[in-house]
């Protein structure tokens, strides 16, 4: 059976400008309010091992945003990284499914945790719906609950009804993830915003995020939360050493690890092994170093003030109200990049 409709992404559309009446783009609010807490930008930090750890989350949330740690540790190691973050009320924990995952709940709430992000990468699961009701029922006030991750309103309306606040979208749209490749599943990040921004929640965009106007599409769409992996990975704040080498070319370069959560190398860094009746999901790669987190943050942040400006909003919610998107060729997507050339003076 097809359906008919037809599934697109940020590439495959533009926002249309609106008439603008706010003087600068200094003058927008990128607040988001989750629940009585307010984040100034509507940035989180990806839960993958190489990326968010208590370096990056106490550099995010002094930023204004929200970090996710990864859950890919024991629950002692666990245990010790929540307690050398800062700013812990700005700050979520990643949990699993089963035992481990309501033990590590436990340890951590015991702590101070009040944002649990129950993490799967196919979140329309019987067994996730369990969890989180299991901690709706012990923790009934007390918690914001992420859930996810889904690509579809039947998805997200599952995990809504199970008591999720916030719900975490996107399946194979990230920077190393090969679930659509691996598996032919998936859909195409836009529309699956489109789709779960019909439910009364919260929502992140989880992946497919490569540069800023990604991240204004994604809010346009319904996005409460940008999530950002790739483009973070390389950043000082990033766990793992930079390492110098050479590349193909003779120059001496340096690059940090990246990885994806479902790749053989974390497999079987955390697990032990990679069991056979699995397929990786995902790859580890090296990416080039980067410098600090904060200047990528200012050139998504920069993007996103300016965007709204160019819808005339002042905030994400009127940028949401007042977007119009419009597809495009793939001419016209080439139209939009940088495509000057130097050009040689006519012999005269």
């Amino acid at each position: 059976m097809f359906i008919s409709s037809k599934g697109l992404t940020f590439d495959d559309v533009l926002l249309v400008p609106g008439y603008n009446g706010i003087k600068s783009r200094q003058n927008v609010t990128t607040a988001v309010d989750l629940l009585g807490l307010k984040f100034e930008i509507p940035i989180m930090t990806s839960n993958m091992d190489t990326i968010t750890e208590v370096e990056m989350a106490n550099a995010i949330t002094a930023l204004g945003g929200m970090a996710i740690l990864h859950r890919f540790m024991t629950i002692e190691k666990n245990v010790d990284m929540f307690k050398r973050v800062k700013d812990q009320s700005r700050v979520a924990i990643s949990i699993g499914l089963g035992k481990d995952g309501l033990e590590r709940a436990d340890a951590l709430i015991h702590l101070g945790a009040n944002i649990i992000c129950v993490d799967v990468a196919h979140g329309h699961s019987k067994e996730v719906n369990r969890s989180i009701r299991h901690l709706r029922e012990k923790h009934p006030d007390s918690l914001v609950v992420i859930a996810g991750n889904v690509a579809t309103y039947a998805g997200a309306d599952y995990l809504a009804a199970a008591g999720a606040d916030v719900i975490k979208v996107g399946i194979g749209s990230g920077s190393v993830c090969t679930t659509r490749i691996k598996t032919g599943f998936g859909v195409p990040q836009l529309t699956a915003l489109q789709e779960c921004r019909k439910v009364d929640r919260l929502i992140i965009s989880d992946g497919g995020i490569r540069f800023p106007a990604d991240a204004v599409k994604a809010l346009a769409a319904g996005a409460d939360f940008v999530m950002l992996g790739g483009m973070l990975a390389g950043t000082d704040e990033t766990p793992g050493e930079v390492v110098e080498k050479v590349n193909d070319d003779g120059e001496k370069i340096r690059v940090k690890r990246f990885r994806g959560m479902a790749s053989r190398e974390a497999q079987e860094d955390f697990m032990g092994s990679m069991s056979e009746w699995k397929t990786a999901e995902g790859v580890s790669i090296e990416v080039a170093y980067r410098g600090s987190v904060k200047d990528v943050i200012l050139d998504v942040m920069g993007g996103i003030r300016s965007g709204l400006t160019y819808c005339g909003a002042a905030t994400i919610k009127d940028l949401q109200r007042k977007a119009q998107f419009i597809e495009i060729t793939n001419a016209g997507q080439i139209e939009g990049t940088p495509h000057a050339s130097i050009r040689k003076p006519n012999k005269t």
